[in-house]
């Protein structure tokens, strides 16, 4: 086994790492008997030679080998390694230059696959057909062949979407018929081909294929790609067989007071409607028009006899959206019924109540703290900040100041202090508190007592003290209350002089002083050196100086060259280069337009590469596609919006109208939580770009 393997100079192959000379070792260690060796061969392979779905020269080199490996009775995990070869063919579980290569290698040695149709392992038979299938060279005939002869029904559903993968509407009959007919998951298997290919789904299938899906020996398949069967088909199907695959898992599904009396179907079974909740997340986090479709679903649910149930329910009903609304009575009641500090279903709708505004948030919140305990939805409120309201503002001093007694430092002052920096003026009542934090959260509490504006002038002595110490922010609101600048080039210039590096957000707030800075310029212009730094924080740092010098000298010409080089440089740091440039206009214009429209390109820098170009006098037409393709980035507007609004790009209409209008959604940045919400935001403010850009261009 194996022959050949040393006669190759691995080391010429690229791998994840560079030269691949570990590749012998990795296919030798999945070749060894003992199991524990060859797992950590394989988890090297997926390490290594295929890195996070990325294939290499080094994995093309690897193919025969992982072929003859996969085929050879005894060694381990044949099915694993067997699955692995259609996935290095399958588009959707791996990419790089070299994927068509790899596919041709698998193709290659393809017959020595098709002898694996007939192995007595049906794990074997399985995934075999997937890697058949998915390199490529033999059609769907071969396995139209051996379907007629399988009798596993694991491996028929797998036989089944190989068939359809080469042919799906030559197979269409089949696919229905075998969706009817087939016992489980060759049902659910005929409808992820059926969804994957567009084609409909009939009314008869929606229950065999729902029952297929509700079976408690759950259906995992090499065929499955990132989300489950369940969720890909509801995904990909239209709106109505959506409804009518979720009715049948959810229909029959006892209620608090009991069995409905409906006729119990597929969604019986509590695993059932688990999974019909977990496929609806999904759905509501990729199509905008499914939470208001499945409410009525979603409802039920949360309202279910079982406690996992209406535990999924929560989930789902936190990545619904504005939706949610809908539900929230019914979530008001659960985040009142328990204690999970976040983690549960509790924790959950208290924290979609908040991204509601829905003012039943209070009661939990109020109650936590009254109990000596800081909820895990203190996070969303610092998100999204609610209204003054005197009663939550009268606890949550108290809960600050039990927590300064405590010791606490970190998250649970800093939540608190944010949301009182939120509520500006009308937050005085607090400056002592705010003082009392400022050794716990040295960065928040000082822009806090500066947001509350002359009322806190008595916290100014700690302020200067706090600045005196190196404490820029501290100095930056002395600057804001009284307007002097010295405790805050005092703090800057020590934080200068302990050769500190990431300086650069401070630097910003020190900027903010203008020509009070200039005792700084003489120890920023060895930053000015026309020469982008080798890494990002250090060219955001080079352009926080320059912005400081600029502001407080007027100097273009001495700080033009940086800017034009971290221009030039490309990635993140083009963002804070681009801003400065819209600063400076138009005193900057010939020497940094080239590299400004260059970033344009760029995804990072693109709205304020666009921003800059308008103030230097590009016309407005010739911005309003890359500001389209911001809004349209699935990293989120980023500002391309409220740019378009404010340079009037009317243009721009038609293709924001059709972003506000699609049911896929644009937002898919940001973490797990915030995605839907964020869309949601997204959508609103379409629309109203539209409302007003279109208003300006009504005449009179």
């Amino acid at each position: 086994m194996l022959a050949g393997l040393e006669e190759i100079d691995w080391a010429t192959y690229e791998g994840a790492y560079g030269p691949a000379e570990e590749a012998p070792h990795i296919l030798r260690a999945i070749a060894s008997p003992d199991p524990e060796t060859a797992r950590e061969g394989r988890y090297e392979f997926a390490s290594s030679l295929w890195h996070q779905g990325t294939v290499y020269p080094v994995t093309v080199m690897a193919v025969p080998f992982l072929v003859e490996l996969a085929t050879t009775p005894g060694v381990h995990q044949r099915p694993d390694l067997l699955h692995v070869l259609g996935a290095l063919c399958d588009p959707e579980q791996s990419d790089g230059d070299d994927q068509p290569a790899v596919r041709a290698a698998v193709a290659e040695h393809s017959d020595v696959l098709l002898s694996q149709l007939a192995d007595v392992d049906p794990e074997v038979r399985e995934c075999a057909a997937y890697a058949l299938a998915r390199c490529g060279r033999h059609t769907g005939q071969a396995l139209a062949e051996r379907w007629a002869l399988e009798e596993d029904a694991r491996v028929r559903a797998s036989l089944l979407l190989g068939i359809a993968l080469h042919d799906p509407a030559g197979c269409a009959d089949r696919l229905r018929s075998a969706a009817k007919s087939e016992p489980s998951p060759v049902p659910a298997a005929a409808a992820l081909a059926l969804a994957r290919a567009g084609l409909p789904v009939p009314a008869e299938t929606i229950a065999p294929i729902a029952a297929a899906f509700a079976s408690d020996d759950e259906w995992r398949s090499p065929w499955q790609g990132h989300a489950d069967a369940l969720s890909e088909v509801l995904d990909r199907v239209d709106a109505a067989t959506a409804n009518a695959i979720t009715a049948a898992l959810t229909d029959g599904a006892p209620g608090p007071s009991g069995p409905s009396r409906r006729t119990r179907g597929a969604g019986a079974t509590p695993t059932a409607r688990i999974r019909a909740a977990n496929a609806m997340t999904d759905r509501f986090r990729s199509r905008r028009s499914a939470p208001a479709d499945l409410m009525p679903r979603l409802r039920a649910l949360l309202t279910d006899a079982d406690a996992d149930v209406r535990a999924a329910a929560v989930q789902a009903a936190a990545h619904a959206g504005v939706p949610a609304a809908a539900v929230a009575s019914v979530l008001a009641s659960i985040a009142g019924g328990g204690d999970d500090d976040g983690r549960g279903p509790a924790g959950t709708a208290l924290n979609t109540l908040i991204r509601l505004g829905d003012h039943r948030w209070r009661e939990p919140v109020l109650s936590a703290w009254a109990a000596g305990r800081d909820p895990g939805a203190m996070y969303v409120l610092a998100d999204y900040r609610p209204a003054f309201d005197p009663d939550v503002f009268v606890a949550l001093r108290r809960r600050l100041a039990a927590q300064l007694a405590a010791g606490l430092t970190g998250n649970p002052v800093i939540q608190l202090v944010s949301l009182v920096h939120s509520w500006g003026p009308a937050a005085a009542d607090a400056v002592p508190d705010l003082l009392a934090a400022l050794p716990a959260a040295p960065w928040v509490a000082p822009a806090a007592l500066a947001e509350i504006g002359p009322v806190a002038l008595d916290a100014v002595p700690a302020l200067r003290e706090a600045a005196h110490t190196g404490q820029v922010r501290a100095g930056h609101a002395v600057w804001r209350l009284t307007g002097d600048a010295g405790p805050l080039v005092s703090a800057a210039s020590a934080r200068l002089a302990s050769s500190r590096s990431n300086l650069a957000w401070e630097l910003d707030l020190v900027a903010d002083a203008g020509p009070s800075a200039a005792p700084l310029v003489p120890a920023l212009r060895g930053r000015l050196t026309g020469v982008p730094g080798k890494t990002y924080p250090e060219r955001d740092e080079q352009i926080a100086a320059a912005r400081l010098v600029w502001r407080a000298t007027g100097a273009a010409a001495e700080v033009l060259p940086t800017v034009a080089a971290v221009l030039g440089a490309g990635d993140v740091p083009v963002r804070s280069a681009a801003k400065l440039a819209a600063e400076m206009a138009p005193v900057a214009g010939a020497e940094l337009a080239r590299g400004l429209r260059e970033a344009l390109g760029n995804e990072y820098g693109r709205v304020d590469a666009a921003r800059a170009l308008w103030r230097h006098g590009t016309a407005v037409g010739d911005l309003v596609d890359p500001l389209l393709t911001a809004v349209a980035d699935p990293y989120g507007d980023k500002g391309a919006l409220a740019l378009l609004v404010e340079m009037g790009g009317v243009d721009a209409v038609p293709g924001l109208v059709e972003l506000a209008d699609r049911d896929e959604r644009v937002v898919t940045y940001g973490s797990y939580d915030e995605t839907v919400w964020l869309d949601d935001r997204l959508r609103r403010d379409l629309y109203t770009a539209v409302a007003t850009l279109s208003s300006s261009a009504e005449p009179g």
